[in-house]
């Protein structure tokens, strides 16, 4: 270490001597009048100052590395930025290694001086906000058990977040919300700014999410303490986004705002997410936006809503046929709640046709035939329905094993409401002769008499 001290100080000395015989007798801090190493000997002292520190500080040898920085620091601010850095990580040491609180109070004061220095002298060209959240990450280190010192931490990563936008820091992201939650847990800003927060930074990390994976670890950590929190309920996003509605229902930004978080936060039943998406919809009409209209007023219980939603979906363009048979298997039995069976049926022969495999279409079309039945006549021709019904569940089983065991089960009980042998042979008719069932059926099916 002796060796390593007298090499430093011979170099400084050579370095010193050089400007003696070059710089001007008057001496004149860089502190003073603004310039990088000041004038005369407060030059050569600033120098030989910033060379001892930094051969000190390359071997960790913070002890003497302090002094001539603190002479750096306090001389000629403005001769380097990283050696506002180094006095950042030689602070922290000593902070970290202190036994007295009175003493680390004191340091932590110094380090943040450290970080407004650096603010004042290097913040300029988009510098500042980097500064600003590296500052509130190490107040919040040292003081996060003081409320007020949360708060001035919590502006700090704010105003960073703000400048930095896409270049901002995850550390500096995940420290901001936890800040956030933590003023809003000792009654210093309400929950809807908090939601606010939440949703500056996360508007931020999505367009950096596929970037690298310290993102997407980043998002799991902000939104598990909003888990943990409590604050993103339904009552809250509604208390947030209900005020702004009216005057922003126009706004296609804030629309998909409001589907995003209400989706994210397990609120897509809420009534606003339900009027964000039809306002969507009317904005920007589409096929799959119908279709998941659809499907939340099926979720819902509103299956008027839901078949007008669903109506507009399969009547969409650039759809495949197996998505569009199933939206119509949901639209028949949406229509089938509505007690609309004739449009059921429709409905089920469209699925059919997209994919001729499609059991459970087959059995919502039988299903929807014995309930359209009242429309039929009398009490046998009624009992017809069944006869077409059980065509239809016999035609499941063979194109889709998966339904055998509800299609059975379904012919078996419904062989119970066929025309007994006597009412057959009444209408002049006998097992195996065709048959047309009428209505809005309309299908010729066989004969078969109840045993």
């Amino acid at each position: 270490m002796n060796g390593m001290k007298t090499l430093a100080l011979k170099t400084i000395l050579f370095t010193a001597m050089s400007l003696l015989f070059v710089l001007p007798a008057i001496s004149q801090k860089g502190i003073e009048d603004g310039s990088k190493y000041g004038k005369g000997q407060d030059s050569i002292n600033c120098i030989k100052n910033l060379s001892l520190y930094r051969e000190f500080f390359k071997h960790n040898n913070y002890k003497d590395a302090i002094q001539p920085w603190r002479q750096v620091f306090g001389e000629c601010p403005a001769a380097s930025e990283r050696m506002y850095v180094s006095g950042i990580t030689m602070y922290r040491k000593s902070i970290e290694s202190s036994s007295s609180q009175e003493r680390k109070e004191q340091l932590i004061d110094t380090m943040l001086l450290i970080y407004d220095r650096r603010i004042e002298y290097f913040g300029g060209g988009g510098k500042k906000g980097n500064i600003l959240g590296r500052k509130g990450i190490d107040l919040l280190r040292y003081r996060r058990s003081d409320i007020e010192a949360v708060n001035e931490a919590y502006g700090y990563l704010k105003s960073s977040i703000e400048m930095e936008k896409n270049k901002s820091r995850d550390a500096v992201m995940i420290t901001f919300i936890s800040a956030s939650i933590t003023l809003n847990q000792k009654g210093k800003i309400d929950d809807g700014q908090v939601i606010e927060d939440y949703f500056m930074a996360t508007e931020i990390i999505d367009k950096l999410f596929d970037k690298s994976s310290r993102w997407k670890r980043a998002k799991a950590s902000i939104d598990d303490n909003m888990l943990k929190s409590g604050i993103l309920t339904c009552d809250a996003l509604n208390g947030y986004y209900e005020p702004q509605f009216e005057a922003n229902k126009t706004d296609t930004e804030f629309l998909q705002k409001v589907i995003k978080f209400y989706d994210a936060s397990g609120c897509d039943r809420a009534d606003l997410y339900v009027s964000a998406s039809e306002q969507m919809y009317r904005i920007d009409p589409g096929p799959e936006s119908a279709h998941q209209l659809g499907i939340l007023f099926i979720a819902k219980s509103d299956f008027n809503k839901a078949a007008t939603y669903l109506q507009m979906a399969v009547a969409g363009e650039g759809i495949d046929d197996e998505t569009r048979a199933e939206w119509y298997y949901e639209l028949t039995v949406v229509t089938l709640a509505n007690k609309d069976y004739c449009g059921a049926i429709t409905w089920a022969r469209e699925a059919i046709i997209r994919k001729p495999n499609y059991g459970k279409a087959y059995i919502a079309l039988g299903d929807a035939m014995i309930a359209s039945r009242d429309n039929l006549g009398d009490d046998f021709e009624k009992r017809t329905a069944f006869w077409v019904a059980a065509d239809k569940y016999a035609k499941a089983k063979s194109v889709d094993p998966s339904v055998a065991s509800n299609a059975n089960k379904k012919l078996n009980d419904y062989k119970a409401q066929y025309p007994n042998h006597e009412e057959v042979f009444f209408r002049d008719l006998k097992d195996g002769d065709s048959y047309q069932v009428k209505g809005c059926i309309n299908e010729y099916t066989t004969v078969r008499s109840r045993k």
